[in-house]
């Protein structure tokens, strides 16, 4: 009981000894004088550090045995332990000297570490402990600041002074020693610097957002995001965005860095694949990039969840895997000279230097200085930022270009289809043969104003009628000269319009050789009212339908292969005896194969049920409803169509 009563009296009288005969006992670091600070604030190669590996030992042990633990003299201004999960111990001593009037403040000139203690020995055997770092919200610092900084107490000078930092990311410090004007005059040139650097970066996103929203280019939103988060993980680590942004958020200070730096890597993956073309040009590497992007989602999600130690280290092998990727790449885009590549290389080569130098120095140790620290990566990556804007700028005079050749070879295309519905229209019979007991009725609607449909009739005399109907494959000018050629090789057959086999047959003798690659199907009615007889061809052609007057439907589909890819075709012919009131209708696969909005087609089925509904009805108004059924079904107007529609009705009175 008296011992746990007066143990904490003990360990207070031994500290206090053991901080009283320390100085004499041990050896110490060399006191920094005020001669010393009046010419430079910088103090790291004054300063002693030892890496605790285990990451056990206490203060109370260093002030104990201080000649037990390896310190070592700094010998750069930066002190770079790269990624480390060592307790890292500083110390350094103050002259006693200095003077009582003026206010001393320690600087840690770093962004990225978790926590900081600092140990003040005030002479007497008592110990003043301060805290900094990201897990100490910027309202519970001693002083808020981008930086971490404490004040030295008066009663420390002649003291050795302790620190010691903890940190699960990339782990670079340096010391200062300022005054509060130093404070505040250092961070009016640098806030002013950064300032400039932010604000290009902010107006450069507003500038290509602007652009964005009137070219409607993808990959400005792409460069948008990444210039974006870029800047966002460049505030984190330069302390801003804690500072600023999360002042109350230990998670962000923490995970900022590599949450940002990989989502500005993806939006960077997604411009450089879209920005080059990859998918085209290089599929292998398009691939590649899909790959690096669920990386770095990934990554993302384990900065997000807390994973800070692994998460930084992969944005920091990522950013130079991206790096050597993407010089590949453009080594390639160079090698075959394409235009695009030029800006782009030179932003990334800028980008890369700097990227893979700051890559080495976090992951080693390798020295390093403020210049590298604060400023290398800033400049760098503003450099390659604005050449990213030249490489977009170009993009628009080059999508300007791409524009107004569009524009010119859409007027050559509408001049040729105006050429070919001339064709097509004026090569249409002018006249519609006049037959005894006979109504014919016509409907043709070419593909937006292109023509592959004809029809044409062959009557010597007032009892018989041959009528055909083609298409042709293939749209535009080449479709309308060969239903030129058709007419010519119908015009041929005059002798043979009886017999649908021999017209269709003929045909094909006239056209193959003249027409490949292309082809035309054909369908061919003959009727002749003195012998009451019907006959009927078809070749490669949907089916024609002959409807009786009591509603009957005979649908017609004899073989007979397409007209113009063999020497020699077989067609089929069928009759039928004539009866009064019968109707025929003739169609192309305009008709039979319009889609509606389901994907559904039209189809025979449906045709033959219409048919059944318009018994009776006459020719002039059956062909108004089937129009009207046709642009019900599809949901559009016949002149939106995919496909020209063509259809003859015959009726018998």
């Amino acid at each position: 009981m008296s011992f746990l009563v007066f143990s904490p009296l003990l360990r207070f009288l031994s500290l206090s000894f053991f901080l009283l005969v320390s100085t004499s006992l041990f050896p110490l670091p060399i006191a920094i004088t005020e001669n010393e600070l009046s010419k430079h604030t910088r103090i790291t190669t004054n300063a002693e550090a030892w890496e605790d590996v285990s990451g056990k030992t206490n203060i109370d042990s260093i002030l104990q045995t201080p000649d037990s633990f390896p310190f070592q003299k700094a010998d750069s201004d930066f002190i770079n332990y790269g990624f480390t999960k060592s307790t890292i111990w500083t110390r350094f001593r103050l002259d006693e000297n200095l003077p009582k009037e003026k206010e001393f403040y320690l600087l840690i000139k770093a962004h990225n570490i978790d926590s900081i203690e600092f140990y003040f020995p005030d002479g007497k055997g008592n110990l003043i402990t301060k805290r900094s770092g990201h897990f100490i919200p910027m309202s519970e610092r001693e002083i808020p600041h981008r930086h971490y900084i404490v004040s030295i107490p008066k009663e420390s000078y002649g003291q050795t002074i302790y620190v010691s930092f903890r940190t699960e990311i990339s782990l670079q410090f340096a010391f200062d020693i300022l005054t509060k004007d130093q404070i505040h005059s250092t961070d009016y040139s640098e806030q002013w610097l950064y300032g400039l650097f932010f604000g290009c970066l902010g107006i450069i996103i507003i500038y290509n957002l602007a652009i964005a929203f009137f070219v409607r280019d993808i990959n400005y939103l792409f460069y948008i995001g990444y210039v974006l988060f870029f800047a966002l993980g460049q505030m984190s680590v330069m302390g801003f965005a804690g500072y600023f942004l999360f002042p109350e958020s230990p998670f962000f200070m923490r995970n900022g860095i590599s949450v940002f730096f990989s989502l500005s890597m993806i939006f960077f993956v997604f411009f450089a694949a879209s920005f080059l073309k990859l998918e085209k040009r290089l599929p292998k590497a398009y691939r590649f990039s899909r790959i690096l992007l669920i990386i770095l989602i990934l990554n993302t999600l384990f900065g997000l969840c807390g994973q800070i130690y692994l998460a930084t280290i992969a944005v920091t092998w990522l950013t130079s895997i991206l790096s050597a990727f993407i010089l590949a790449v453009i080594l390639w885009g160079f090698y075959r000279r394409i235009k695009s590549f030029y800006y782009f290389g030179a932003a990334f080569f800028i980008l890369m230097i700097s990227s893979v130098v700051y890559s080495i120095l976090k992951v080693t140790t390798l020295q390093t200085n403020v210049f590298i620290e604060e400023m290398l990566f800033p400049v760098a990556s503003l450099i390659d930022i604005t050449l990213f804007s030249f490489a977009l700028a170009d993009r628009i005079q080059l999508l300007r270009m791409e524009k107004d050749n569009a524009v010119a070879e859409n007027l050559i295309h509408q001049r040729e289809r105006e050429i070919s519905r001339d064709i097509l229209m004026q090569s249409l019979p002018k006249t519609v043969p006049q037959i005894t007991g006979m109504n014919l009725h016509i409907f043709i609607q070419p593909m937006k104003q292109v023509g592959g449909d004809f029809y044409e009739f062959s009557s010597p005399n007032h009892r018989e009628l041959g009528t055909l109907v083609c298409d042709v494959s293939g749209h535009g000018i080449p479709a309308s000269l060969i239903s030129a050629m058709g007419k010519v090789a119908f015009a041929t057959q005059k002798d043979n319009i009886f017999s649908p086999k021999r017209v269709l047959e003929g045909m094909n003798r006239v056209l193959y050789g003249n027409c490949t690659p292309q082809y035309l199907t054909a369908a061919y009615a003959y009727l002749n009212t003195e012998t009451n007889t019907w006959r009927f061809g078809r070749a490669g052609h949907p089916s024609l339908f002959l409807q009786r007057r009591s509603g009957e439907i005979i649908t017609i589909h004899p073989k007979g292969k397409v007209i113009g890819l063999f020497p020699e075709i077989t067609v089929d012919e069928v009759g039928f005896p004539m009866e009064p009131g019968d109707r025929v209708l003739l169609v192309t696969d305009g008709l039979i194969e319009s889609f509606n909005s389901q994907g559904e087609m039209y189809g025979e089925y449906r045709l033959i049920r219409f048919l059944e509904s318009q018994t009776g009805v006459p020719g002039g108004i059956f062909s108004w409803k089937l129009l009207s059924e046709l642009e019900s079904f599809s949901g559009k107007v016949l002149k939106e169509w995919d496909d020209d529609i063509t259809f003859i009705l015959l009726e018998l009175k």
